[in-house]
């Protein structure tokens, strides 16, 4: 007895990316369902809806080969170590993760040295350089980046900030947008209203549409500075009013980072031995002050230098003192050292789905 399409469709839309992919060869029509752009798409929300499917991808420094190694955890107990592959290592010597996006992780080596890469489905693609002329008498000097989708089109699209300075110390900045559906570059004309603050250090996608930094504007007041794939704009939201103010005797500091499906922002103290996290929520891009919830207080914790990420219901991902990978449950207090172990401060945390979406 055969079973309705939709009811197979219900059905494979509920199995993890990696297996599925075996399920093409099944038969002709689990081959066209599989492909299916909404089915992908399906597929992703119903994967992304169950919190026992997100995996943290832990990038770091070996102290011992000083080479890249990824770790990916599916549990606690669950940790699998990978070298970056041959071909990434020689393509990337520094590369950053940004994202995820839609199960789709953006490596950025320096600018103009950028992939995509969907991990679960190993699907990977160097994006062409941008051939778009730069400001004459100035040089690139760096780079940031975003990554985002744009549902309308169905089209992952990154954004490359460029930051270049003249011979008098001058700067400007270059923002030039690549859609995977046309695989090309253009120009985005309007100027930056804000200025990235750590070289993308905190930065993140919400909702897939923007992405964020922590940035400052014009006036050196911080904000956070989105940019939406769909208008292709940036917007910026102010921060809430009754946060510690940055850096002072303590050295107050800031991240932001996925909280479920809204946008986290961390106010700590670096110098403090016992650090405690306030994490706010962000309730509507381009609000006010009043966008924002106070959500908890995390801590006191000692021995740990800062916040990473969040997984799953209530682990909070640190960095220790000596570099070590440490979960906090938010429920029970207690810590688990999981003795994966990078250069201090070059500790990269995502949090991310399996999917189908390809990145060709």
């Amino acid at each position: 007895m055969s079973l309705p399409e939709d009811v197979i469709t219900e059905i494979l839309s509920r199995i993890p990316a990696t297996p599925l992919l075996r399920f093409k060869c099944v038969c002709k029509s689990w081959h066209n369902i599989i492909n299916d752009p909404a089915f992908i798409s399906k597929h992703h929300q119903t994967i992304s809806a169950a919190p026992e499917s997100e995996a943290v991808m832990i990038s770091r420094r070996s102290n011992a080969t000083n080479r890249r190694v990824l770790s990916l955890l599916r549990s606690p107990d669950d940790v699998v170590d990978h070298d970056l592959p041959t071909f990434l290592n020689d393509m990337f010597g520094h590369v950053r993760l940004v994202g995820p996006c839609n199960g789709i992780v953006c490596l950025y080596g320096y600018y103009d040295n950028i992939a995509l890469w969907n991990p679960a489905i190993r699907c990977f693609k160097k994006l062409p350089a941008s051939q778009l002329p730069r400001p004459s008498n100035f040089k690139v000097r760096g780079g940031d980046l975003g990554v985002g989708f744009d549902p309308k089109t169905r089209d992952i699209k990154v954004l490359q900030i460029l930051f270049c300075v003249s011979m008098d110390s001058q700067i400007v900045y270059q923002v030039e947008i690549y859609s995977s559906r046309m695989n090309s570059w253009k120009k985005l004309e309007s100027s930056m209203p804000a200025n990235i603050m750590c070289y993308n250090l905190w930065s993140m996608v919400y909702k897939n549409e923007n992405f964020c930094w922590w940035a400052q504007d014009k006036n050196n007041v911080e904000v956070i500075l989105s940019f939406n794939m769909v208008d292709e704009a940036f917007e910026m939201t102010q921060l809430p009013s009754d946060i510690e103010p940055l850096g002072g005797q303590h050295r107050t500091t800031r991240a932001i980072m996925p909280l479920k499906e809204s946008l986290a922002l961390i106010v700590y103290r670096q110098l403090e031995d016992d650090k405690v996290f306030d994490v706010w929520i962000l309730n509507e891009i381009g609000g006010g002050v009043e966008a924002w919830s106070k959500l908890t207080r995390i801590g006191p914790i000692s021995g740990v230098e800062k916040v990473l990420g969040f997984w799953n219901k209530c682990e909070c991902i640190l960095e220790s003192r000596t570099g070590e990978t440490v979960l906090y449950n938010r429920v029970t207090r207690k810590t688990k050292n999981l003795g994966i172990y990078g250069k201090r401060s070059r500790l990269e945390v995502l949090v991310l789905t399996e999917s189908l979406y390809s990145v060709n």
